[in-house]
């Protein structure tokens, strides 16, 4: 089985808090020298909703960075 077989069960694997972990890891990462918080920096982004859950941006925001095919053009994105 090769790496791109088990990638697609391992992303539905994610939890809710799994989830929102990595998208404020992302955020802060894109946010260099901010002193914003993140959470208010990913809600701002759309990638998380009021109660701190990911939406389906901040959904489709991880699995695309889980992607080897399109990491690279979401890092571009954001910047």
């Amino acid at each position: 089985m090769t790496q791109e077989d088990t990638a697609p069960s391992q992303r539905e694997a994610l939890s809710s808090d799994d989830i929102v972990s990595r998208i404020l890891g992302f955020t802060l990462f894109c946010m260099g020298l901010s002193r914003a918080p993140a959470d208010q920096v990913a809600r701002g982004r759309g990638w998380l909703d009021e109660a701190g859950q990911p939406t389906a941006d901040g959904k489709a925001l991880i699995e695309a960075l889980m992607s080897r095919d399109s990491a690279y053009g979401v890092y571009k994105m954001v910047y």
